[in-house]
């Protein structure tokens, strides 16, 4: 499935996409491409979680979610977004199983198929970048750019106090893992130059995926700390004291759904096999 970007399609949220249209193109890249391959989709019953109507960015969002809570892995995610891919069971990605693009020009009404392959394009980047991180080709560009901007917004921020030496690892390998902010409290620096606030990034009116999405994408950041929103929402901590979580089961259930998806991402950043 190619880009089928158009002029005409810039009105839509794919208007960003032609940033992505580079020579560093990892959803074509031999090696990510062949970690798909042999991470092939799950058997059974298992779902993207995307929808056309969602739009690109929240529809990353929902994929990151639903990897970090370890239902497929990126490689799986891109072995299905990829026509040609195996299966473990039936006919190979294609006509006999067809893929998120295919089944999207079938049943969306109004949407070119110009946009969808864009769109599909989009997502199938979005995982493939991260099997390339998993698997260490990022260190040059990407990587270095982050951290350029990490150490510009820590010489920007005011002098903190002076703190205890750390050992084994120092403060950057404590306060990150594969990607995510785990340590940070408010006032400390991100790496936009802004300090970290008090929000915690979630509202009560939102249902538990939307909350896990925009924390995951604002710990991806570093605009929060997994450690910190873990701290508000303890057991008789201000968001469950906030949202009268000790009257109303429902909000006790959701609040727990936040904390058991952000230890369970805090395990693997830890561990080294979040991706």
């Amino acid at each position: 499935v190619g880009w089928g970007y158009t002029r005409q399609s810039a009105g839509r949220d794919v208007s960003s996409l032609s940033a992505m249209d580079s020579s560093r193109r990892w959803q074509r890249n031999s090696v990510v491409l062949a970690q798909a391959r042999v991470n092939m989709w799950p058997a059974g019953e298992h779902h993207l979680g995307v929808h056309w109507m969602s739009g690109l960015e929240w529809n990353k969002a929902e994929l990151d979610r639903r990897i970090a809570a370890g239902e497929f892995s990126a490689a799986q995610c891109l072995s299905r977004l990829t026509d040609g891919m195996p299966n473990f069971h039936g006919p190979i990605n294609g006509p006999g199983r067809p893929t998120l693009a295919t089944k999207w020009k079938q049943r969306v009404s109004g949407a070119s198929a110009e946009d969808i392959d864009a769109h599909v394009a989009a997502l199938r980047e979005h995982v493939a970048r991260q099997v390339a991180q998993r698997l260490g080709l990022l260190h040059d560009g990407d990587a270095a750019t982050k951290k350029r901007g990490a150490d510009d917004a820590a010489r920007s921020a005011p002098t903190p106090a002076p703190k205890r030496a750390r050992t084994q690892g120092g403060e950057a390998a404590a306060t990150w893992a594969c990607g995510l902010r785990i340590q940070g409290k408010p006032g400390d620096p991100t790496p936009s130059g802004q300090p970290l606030t008090t929000k915690i990034f979630v509202a009560k009116a939102n249902s538990v995926q939307k909350n896990q999405q925009e924390q995951l994408a604002r710990i991806k950041k570093g605009e929060l700390s997994v450690d910190y929103a873990l701290s508000c929402m303890r057991d008789g901590g201000p968001l469950r004291r906030n949202w009268g979580a000790a009257a109303d089961a429902a909000v006790r259930q959701h609040i727990d759904a936040l904390c058991k998806f952000l230890r369970e991402i805090k395990k693997q950043a830890r561990a080294g096999t979040y991706a």
